[in-house]
């Protein structure tokens, strides 16, 4: 009997079929097929009464249910002890975060807690919110900074929500259109959705998943229809294009650079921002990523 078996009976029981259960282990169907099977020649008896309509539990699967589950959590279990014994000791911490632009909020409080803790050594790097998270789950990452974006009178949203993760907004920051002076809109002090129908919209690639889908949503919720002129691999050449009044931008204050070419222009019910700093949840939070997380908590 291996966790691999009790990890294949377990997804049956909770996807109702083998081909279910295969899709959501990433497994063929096969082989979770072989696994039950050779995990049923052990205990002699079988686990599943199998139709060509449904799969049920039989009254030995139904036990091998209830133990399997403990068995899984117990397991768990030992890895976070071990993971926490692990890295107690560790003296280097890995920190993702989003795209700040100049105006930098973290990197000051990194470089504090750094002269706080000068035998720690800090590692950052930077990318988007989906890729980020992913390798806060892969555990080659300690802490990520991302993103989460909502309209400023819809319901807030947390990472904190998700039972994987620890997380407190770090900061809110709301979306401005970015146009150009020579705009027929620059000289606007407020704009609505409205006012960007029809406007050439000017965005970054598909890569920032979280700002795409929130802007279609957006605009699919105000019942408007902003095309989108051209996408830019990075937030500085999509600036760079609003400079030469290709189109408009929507985008925080935080990332616009200084310029005579470039207006922001408030929206009513503006998009959000929120930026959170998130870590894995565990029994035990290993010292040095706890001291950070508490460090930029405490220095909000």
């Amino acid at each position: 009997m291996d966790i691999e078996q009790l990890q294949c009976v377990l997804a049956i029981v909770r996807h109702g079929t083998f081909l279910a259960a295969a899709d959501a282990l990433n497994r063929s169907q096969s082989s979770v097929s072989k696994s039950v099977q050779h995990l049923e020649q052990e205990l002699g008896a079988p686990i599943f009464q199998r139709t060509t309509r449904r799969t049920t539990l039989t009254p030995v699967g139904e036990d091998v249910v209830a133990y399997a589950g403990e068995i899984l959590k117990n397991y768990e279990g030992l890895l976070r002890a071990v993971e926490y014994h692990r890295t107690a000791g560790a003296r280097e911490l890995h920190v993702g975060s989003i795209y700040f632009g100049l105006h930098n909020r973290l990197i000051p409080l990194v470089a504090q807690f750094m002269s706080l803790h000068p035998s720690l050594k800090v590692t950052m790097e930077e990318s988007t919110t989906t890729p980020l998270l992913r390798r806060l789950g892969e555990r080659s990452l300690d802490v990520a900074f991302v993103s989460s974006m909502y309209l400023q009178n819809e319901e807030h949203r947390n990472f904190g929500d998700d039972s994987r993760y620890i997380s407190c907004s770090f900061s809110l920051d709301p979306y401005y259109v970015i146009v150009n002076r020579s705009s027929p809109l620059a000289g606007r002090s407020i704009l609505s959705y409205r006012d960007l129908e029809n406007q050439q919209l000017i965005t970054t690639d598909r890569t920032m998943d979280v700002y795409h889908t929130a802007i279609n949503s957006t605009f699919d919720a105000y019942g408007v229809k902003v095309p989108v002129v051209t996408q830019c691999t990075n937030i500085r050449s999509v600036l760079h294009m609003v400079s030469q009044n290709v189109g408009i931008a929507i985008l925080t204050k935080l990332v616009v650079e200084e310029s005579d070419d470039l207006v922001l222009i408030p929206l009513d019910n503006p998009l959000i921002r929120d930026t959170q700093m998130v870590i894995r949840r565990q029994r035990r939070i290993p010292p040095h990523i706890n001291a950070f997380y508490q460090f930029i908590q405490s220095s909000k």
